[in-house]
Parts: C-alpha cells; structure tokens; sequence
C-alpha cells in the first residue's frame, strides 16, 4: 500500500494553490521590470513637463517685461517729440523777435530817441574855411 500511495502522490497533480502562487510570483517577476521602466518613464515625462512649465514661464515673464519696456521707451519718446515741437517754436518766436530787433525801422526809432540823430533834411552844413583862414583862426 505504501507503494500505492507514492504513486498515487507522483499521478496526482500539485495544489491549485501552490500553483496559483507560482504563476502570481512569474507574472510579478516579469511585471517589476515593466513597471520601473514605467517609473522612469513617468519621471522623465515629470521632469520634462517641469522643465517646459519653467521655459515657458520665463518666456511669459520676459515678454511681459519687454512690453513694459517698450510702453516706457514710447513715453519717453513722446516726451522728447514734445519738447523738440516746444523748442522748435520757441525758435521762431525768438528769431521773429531778433528780426523785429535787426529791422531798420526799430534801429532808426532807437537812433532818433535815444542817440540823437536828425534827419538829413534839418542839418546845417558849414562851409569849410580856406587853409589860410584855419591857421589864423588857431593863432587867434
């Protein structure tokens, strides 16, 4: 009988059980690569995503500051083209001002009133002594 029992043991299959933990154990084996390649590919993935959040923000903050940039460079160049059109009609006001001064009208009045001139009309001119008679006159 005991030999009938070691044959029937070496027949029989193996315990579902035992066998179910086999293929459990296969499959995992099998699965731990796949899912560290899937880890590093989620990790790759992350750190890319990251990355391109990081440029891309930047370039959003480097646009905002070159837009201000340029809306303050517009200002300033405003003020400058309003201070030139300022100047510039400062400088024909000035230079209607030195030709009113320069006119011969004005150079006339200010003559007549404040140097004395007389027209020529009104001069008397006196005769010129002989040269003889300017040397008795200075003797005299």
């Amino acid at each position: 009988m005991a030999a009938a029992a070691r044959q029937a043991r070496v027949d029989t299959p193996a315990p579902r059980r035992e066998e179910a933990v086999r293929s459990d154990a296969r499959a995992y084996a099998y699965r731990a690569p796949h899912t560290r390649r899937r880890a590093v590919q989620r990790s790759r993935l992350t750190r890319a995503f990251v990355i391109f959040v990081g440029c891309l923000t930047v370039l959003a903050v480097g646009r905002v500051a070159l837009s201000f940039a340029v809306v303050q460079k517009t200002l300033q160049t405003d003020a400058v083209v309003r201070e030139e059109r300022r100047v510039t009609a400062r400088n024909a006001e000035l230079e209607g001002v030195a030709a009113n001064m320069a006119s011969t009208v004005r150079i006339r009045h200010i003559a007549q009133s404040q140097l004395g001139l007389v027209d020529a009309t009104h001069v008397i001119y006196l005769k010129p002594l002989a040269q003889g008679s300017a040397t008795e006159v200075a003797a005299r």
